[in-house]
């Protein structure tokens, strides 16, 4: 019974999770944890139409700017080498809202 109620839970906090990240900022690729097949990769993001400008951060570097295609907004790099990354995105609306994604972590073995 109690494994039950803690299944229900953590679907709960789920859907909520769900439905909060559809009003804000999310990386969708890579996935935490996630081994990529380096050194070309494009980054995806989620971010609300209002959005402004989406900008993306490597390893606690600079923000870079994202481009916008297909109703998603992209990082592309081509000099990813080999080791452990950390990333972060930040959405910024047209109201001067500005969003930040939690830090997703990547290795990448090439």
């Amino acid at each position: 019974m109690r494994q039950k109620n803690v299944m229900q839970k953590e679907f709960r906090q789920e859907t909520a999770r769900l439905a909060k990240a559809k009003e804000t900022v999310a990386i969708d690729f890579p996935r935490e944890g996630e081994a990529v097949d380096g050194p070309h990769y494009s980054f995806r993001v989620s971010a609300p139409q209002d959005t402004a400008r989406v900008e993306f951060c490597v390893n606690q570097g600079p923000w870079l700017p994202c481009r916008q295609a297909s109703g998603y907004w992209w990082f592309d790099s081509s000099d990813i080498t080999p080791g452990l990354y950390q990333i972060r995105a930040r959405m910024l609306g047209q109201d001067g809202t500005v969003r930040l994604t939690m830090l997703r972590r990547f290795t990448t073995g090439r």
